[in-house]
């Protein structure tokens, strides 16, 4: 009898180990984050910056999702699966960062847990300010959001914007 009360008792600690193991694991999950292309806005100087500002937004989108993977807050989701989804949303919205939500139906599609929008609002040519936010695709809730004014439409500001930015980000995760 005292044995197999020894082999219950030992069956029941390894289940609920394995339990409890099974629980921590699903928490100290990395969210899966889809980060979007950086926009710009505001005023945009003109068509003859058109190629300038298309060609560093695509360094700054990449940057951006560079740094933020190798932070190890997020495991980055990959975008190609959704194409079609995305090129649709891009030829509904002019901007996904202002398309109330639009950015959470990729989320859902790519079963994201987060999406980064970013943008840049130019001013001027010496004053812009880069914009984020994380929306939480199950609430569909904003976690994070700030700006950064800086200064100067050169890729060396724009590179030490998208650097501060993913640091602050760092610093202070939003909530999962």
């Amino acid at each position: 009898m005292t044995r197999l009360r020894i082999i219950a008792f030992a069956f029941l600690v390894c289940t609920a180990s394995m339990f409890t193991a099974a629980l921590g694991a699903n928490e100290a999950r990395t969210p899966r984050l889809v980060v979007l292309d950086v926009e710009l806005t505001g005023d945009l100087g003109g068509p003859e910056f058109a190629a300038e500002h298309e060609a560093r937004l695509k360094l700054a989108s990449a940057r951006l999702r560079e740094d933020l993977a190798a932070t190890g807050l997020y495991e980055l989701v990959d975008t190609t699966p959704a194409h079609d989804t995305l090129a649709q949303l891009k030829s509904q919205h002019r901007y996904l960062h202002d398309c109330n939500g639009c950015d959470l139906e990729l989320g859902r599609r790519l079963k994201a847990d987060q999406v980064l929008v970013a943008w840049v609002y130019r001013v001027s040519g010496l004053i812009l300010t880069l914009t984020y936010e994380i929306h939480d695709v199950p609430s569909s809730q904003i976690v994070a959001r700030k700006s950064f004014d800086f200064r100067g439409d050169n890729d060396t500001a724009w590179r030490h914007a998208i650097d501060y930015m993913v640091r602050d980000i760092k610093a202070s995760p939003p909530a999962r």
